[in-house]
């Protein structure tokens, strides 16, 4: 397939090709922390400090996902505890590295009230296939990383995209308060992955949808599209093609590789390369 709008078709994938198979910010991370079925009411109740300890991202394994998860789908608790969360982060009093665990917990569990956790680990486990075998076929890429609640369903799969690119600003408030600390990440961030995930947080947000359509729906559009027909015209839901220019000149998403040693300019010489290649 080498249609110029074909790149749309699975963001999340491309964008995973690019780091050859790196973890996204919360996947891989099945931490043993002895706390039982984490109860969120319970949690909720708890001060930031606690919250921030208990979840282990500060651990530099990342955050326990059963603990993040359970935050997570619960309406109420996730209100309290990324209220508390906001308030270490906006604080003058709260050091640099409280504020960076807060601003990345915070993160991890809007994530994961959408299930980004869930297309990731598919992300992962379905790479290699997809990388060996010649010819894919978009559906069945589909069909690999979207849940079938996703992929069977436009409205929430547009909703699910368009969420994950809402998380931008989050992801530049965090690079923010690093910038502010010489740009070093607090002890036991993992920020390498939080960057990588930054990364595809940025490439969906500055997609350009046609006229009407929000992103996610554009996106939404096409994936339905694409199943159907792996020679589908996907452009009509798309304006210009995404500039990667403008994420490697981003000063935000330069501050979290910075930050985790990875070179930003490498990154995006190679997807360069990758947009002329047959996906």
């Amino acid at each position: 397939m080498r249609k110029k709008h074909v790149a749309y078709f699975v963001l999340l994938i491309i964008v995973a090709l690019l780091f050859s198979g790196c973890d996204a910010m919360i996947t891989n991370v099945y931490k043993t922390m002895n706390l039982g079925q984490p109860d969120p009411e319970k949690i909720a109740q708890k001060n930031a400090d606690v919250i921030i300890e208990e979840s282990g991202i500060t651990s530099g394994d990342g955050p326990s996902q059963d603990y993040v998860k359970k935050i997570a789908k619960d309406d109420q608790a996730k209100k309290a505890v990324i209220e508390k969360l906001d308030e270490v982060v906006n604080s003058s009093s709260a050091t640099t590295e409280e504020k960076q665990a807060s601003q990345a917990l915070i993160i991890n569990i809007e994530l994961s009230s959408i299930d980004a956790d869930i297309v990731a680990n598919n992300v992962n486990s379905a790479l290699g296939d997809i990388l060996a075998t010649e010819g894919v076929k978009p559906a069945d890429v589909i069909d690999k990383i979207f849940p079938e609640e996703l992929s069977s369903d436009e409205t929430k799969l547009a909703d699910f995209v368009d969420k994950l690119a809402a998380l931008s600003g989050d992801v530049d408030k965090l690079a923010q308060i690093i910038d502010e600390n010489d740009k070093t990440a607090a002890e036991g961030l993992d920020i390498g992955t939080i960057a990588q995930t930054a990364a595809i947080i940025k490439f969906v947000d500055i997609v350009e949808p046609a006229a009407g359509y929000t992103t996610g729906e554009a996106v939404a559009k096409a994936v339905m599209d694409l199943k159907v027909d792996p020679n589908a015209n996907v452009s009509q839901y798309f304006g210009e093609e995404p500039d990667l220019e403008s994420l490697k000149d981003d000063s935000n998403l330069a501050t979290l590789f910075e930050a985790a040693g990875m070179d930003l300019d490498t990154l995006f010489g190679e997807s360069k390369g990758s947009e002329g290649s047959s996906t």
